[in-house]
């Protein structure tokens, strides 16, 4: 398919000129990476919304990568399979222009050597943040919701109006269970223990947050709507980053007050699901082949 029409169907299912995110990624992505998406990504990217077109390397492109973060691991397998059949073209579609290390430094940039090599095998890369998380039919939220089979479920928004997660009803289970199920559909081994509390609470009334469902404003959202278990894909911050340390502090304050249970995924786990489950059949339906790669360590 040409490049040209098939970011011209991304950009006007996704509406990615509504969302403005460019102060937002300017501030979290250290500022020595950005240097790197200064030589390496499109003028109307880096000025714009940091959402749609950010690397231009093919003309047409006959396959898609989905991915969650564009870390070395999952670039470099994308490589060795572009590799493979002689690199005539695609277009990684990514949720997140920047890596994440969860355990680690939090955000940082794609490296230089791997922006070249893109550049070099023809690999175009599309990033689609909050377009993604607030589309009304194919979204992060949408996507966990209906793998956990949530019933009755209902939208809520952050302070901006925006979708920020989706409350709901979950078939009566005790809370072992549930947390087995949760990693079930997240396709993990299992919880890592700091992101799992129980509070007593019998699961029924979830609220779910892909992502990240840290900020004090989101857990209290929860607990205002009723709900009796906090889904999300990291409430506590495990990184050495100076955010995590601060927000750390303040969890240890706030958490101990809330009637809820609290359980965490990965940020990647909670986000794959919609790269698993909706985007290939999007692709499909656009003619095109898509292939999800999975992050090898969830929680790296």
């Amino acid at each position: 398919m040409n490049q040209i029409e098939l970011v011209r169907k991304l950009d006007e299912y996704f509406e990615v000129t509504r969302f403005h995110e460019r102060e937002r990624w300017q501030g979290i992505i250290p500022a020595d990476d950005r240097v790197v998406y200064q030589r390496y990504a499109l003028p109307d990217f880096l000025e714009g919304s940091w959402n749609g077109l950010m690397l231009d390397h093919a003309e047409e492109v006959d396959r898609v990568y989905l991915v969650v973060f564009p870390g070395q691991a999952v670039l470099d397998t994308i490589l060795a399979l572009e590799l493979e059949r002689s690199a005539p073209g695609a277009l990684i579609f990514a949720h997140h222009p920047a890596d994440f290390e969860e355990s680690g430094r939090g955000f940082v940039g794609i490296s230089e050597a791997q922006m070249e090599e893109l550049r070099e095998h023809h690999i175009s890369f599309y990033t689609c943040h909050a377009p993604l998380d607030c589309h009304p039919e194919t979204s992060t939220i949408s996507a966990l919701a209906r793998a956990l089979k949530l019933r009755d479920a209902e939208i809520f928004h952050d302070a901006n109006g925006r979708p920020e997660g989706m409350h709901g009803r979950v078939a009566d289970m005790n809370f072992g269970r549930f947390a087995e199920m949760l990693a079930e559909v997240t396709d993990l081994p299992h919880l890592r223990y700091q992101q799992v509390r129980f509070n007593g609470q019998p699961v029924e009334h979830i609220a779910l947050i892909p992502g990240g469902g840290n900020r004090p404003e989101q857990l209290l959202r929860a607990r205002d709507l009723g709900c009796d278990t906090f889904v999300t894909g990291h409430w506590w911050l495990a990184g050495d980053y100076a955010y995590a340390v601060e927000h750390r502090a303040r969890m240890r304050e706030l958490v101990p007050t809330l009637p809820m249970n609290l359980l965490g995924t990965s940020h990647y786990a909670s986000e794959m699901v919609v790269m698993r489950d909706q985007m290939p059949v999007w692709f499909r339906n656009a003619g095109i082949d898509a292939r999800f790669i999975k992050q090898p360590d969830p929680w790296r």
